[in-house]
C-alpha cells in the first residue's frame, strides 16, 4: 500500500470541514480498508488491471472511465508532469459545485510541484504532510472559478494524438508513447512471415507489434492483444483498424503476470516490461514467459525481445523443449522458444487418470 494513499486516508480522518457523506469518486484508485466508509457511494476509476482486480476483490465498483459529478473527488496523480496536471483537470471536471478535490502525492514523486499546480489553477489550496507525502485540496467554488484556459491545456496535454508523422495514434503514459521502441523494432525485423493460426501479442501497448503482424503475416487467422493498461486499447483499436486485412484484433484487459488459464495460441509475441515504477524487476518478464507457456498449444512458438542482460534463457529452457537466441545486437536480444513443456498440477494429473 502506498504512502500517498495512507496520507490521503489520514487527511480525510483529520479534516472535519470536508464532508465525506455525498457521492465519492476516486481517480487512479487503490484499495484501502478505510474505503469501506464510502460503501454504496464510491466509484473507483482505475485503468491498471492489477489495482482494478484488488479493488473489485474488496467489493468496490470499478470503472475504466468515470462519469457524472461527485461531491468529493480523490486522486493519486501520476508523477509524470503532463499526466499529473491532466489528472487534476479530470478531477475538477467530475466535481459538483461546492465539491472538494483532494490529491495526495509522495514527496519523491513531485508532491510540492503538484500542490503548486493545484494552487495555480484553483487560486487556493489547503495542505498537510504525512507518511513522507503531501495531501492538498481545494473547493470548486462558483464564485471563484478555476482557470478554464489552464484546465484545457492540461486536458490536451494527456490527450490521444497522432505520432510518427501521423502514422499511429498514441497518448502520453503508454510505453514509449511517441516513438517505436528499439527492442520492438528489432523483434519485428526478425519475426517470420510464416506465423499463422491463432496469435497473441502480450503487452501490446499502442499496437506496434500487432500492426506488424497484421500487415506482414497473412496466414494469421486471429489476433488477440493483451495489456494491463486499459488506456492503450483505444489507440490500438484505431491503429489496427487502419490495417487492410480480414483479421481483426480482439483486445483483452488482463494482467498477464497473474497467469493464463487457457491453451489456445499457435504463437505469442511480446516485448515484456521489466520495470515496476522506476525499479527494475526481471520477475515481470519471467511471469510473461510462464504465462506464454501456459497459453500456447503443444506445437506453439514464443517470440520475444529483451534487454541483453535480462536472465530469461534459463526459464525458457525449463518451460520449452526448444530455445534459441536469434540475434543479439544494440543491447537487445531476440529469443525464440517452441513446444512448451506442459506441467500438470497433482489435481489435473488425477483428473486425467480418471
Amino acid at each position: 500500500m502506498s504512502h500517498a494513499l495512507d496520507a490521503l486516508i489520514f487527511a480525510l480522518d483529520v479534516t472535519p470541514d470536508i464532508s465525506t457523506e455525498g457521492r465519492v469518486l476516486f481517480l487512479r484508485a487503490q484499495a484501502h480498508p478505510a474505503l469501506e466508509h464510502f460503501e454504496g457511494r464510491l466509484v473507483c476509476q482505475q485503468t491498471w488491471k492489477p489495482f482494478a482486480n484488488q479493488l473489485q476483490a474488496a467489493g468496490h465498483r470499478v470503472e475504466r472511465e468515470a462519469h457524472g459529478l461527485f461531491d468529493l473527488v480523490l486522486v493519486l496523480p501520476d508523477p509524470q508532469r503532463d499526466l499529473m496536471v491532466a489528472d487534476l483537470a479530470r478531477a475538477h471536471d467530475h466535481l459538483a459545485p461546492g465539491g472538494v478535490l483532494m490529491a495526495a502525492v509522495h514527496n519523491d514523486a513531485g508532491s510540492k510541484r503538484c500542490e503548486q499546480h493545484l494552487r495555480e489553477v484553483a487560486g487556493h489550496a489547503d495542505t498537510l504532510s504525512k507518511h513522507h507525502s503531501r495531501v492538498f485540496w481545494a473547493t470548486k467554488d462558483e464564485a471563484r472559478p478555476w482557470k478554464a484556459d489552464m484546465l484545457e491545456r492540461w486536458r490536451q496535454g494527456a490527450a490521444m494524438r497522432r505520432i510518427l508523422e501521423g502514422r499511429f495514434w498514441s497518448r502520453p503514459g503508454l510505453f514509449n508513447w511517441d516513438r517505436i521502441d528499439e527492442g520492438s523494432a528489432l523483434l519485428a525485423k526478425h519475426l517470420p512471415l510464416t506465423l499463422s493460426g491463432n496469435v497473441a501479442d502480450f503487452g501490446c501497448s499502442w499496437g506496434f507489434l500487432s500492426d506488424h503482424l497484421l500487415r506482414h503475416c497473412h496466414d494469421i487467422d486471429s489476433l488477440d492483444i493483451y495489456d494491463a493498461d486499459a488506456d492503450c486499447f483505444e489507440c490500438a483499436r484505431r491503429n489496427l483498424g487502419l490495417v487492410p486485412t480480414r483479421t481483426k484484433a480482439a483486445p483483452h484487459w488482463q494482467d498477464i503476470t497473474a497467469g493464463f488459464d487457457r491453451t489456445k495460441f499457435d504463437a505469442v509475441v511480446m516485448n515484456p516490461p521489466f520495470h515496476e515504477g522506476k525499479e527494475a524487476d526481471p520477475l515481470i518478464g519471467l511471469k510473461f514467459i510462464a504465462a506464454a507457456a501456459q497459453a500456447l498449444r503443444p506445437e506453439g512458438h514464443l517470440w520475444l525481445v529483451a534487454n541483453r542482460q535480462l536472465p530469461y534463457e534459463n526459464l525458457l529452457t525449463e518451460t520449452f523443449a526448444q530455445m534459441e537466441k536469434v540475434v543479439e545486437t544494440g543491447g537487445f536480444k531476440v529469443l525464440h522458444a517452441s513446444h512448451p513443456i506442459v506441467k500438470h498440477s497433482r489435481a489435473q494429473r488425477g483428473k486425467r487418470r480418471r
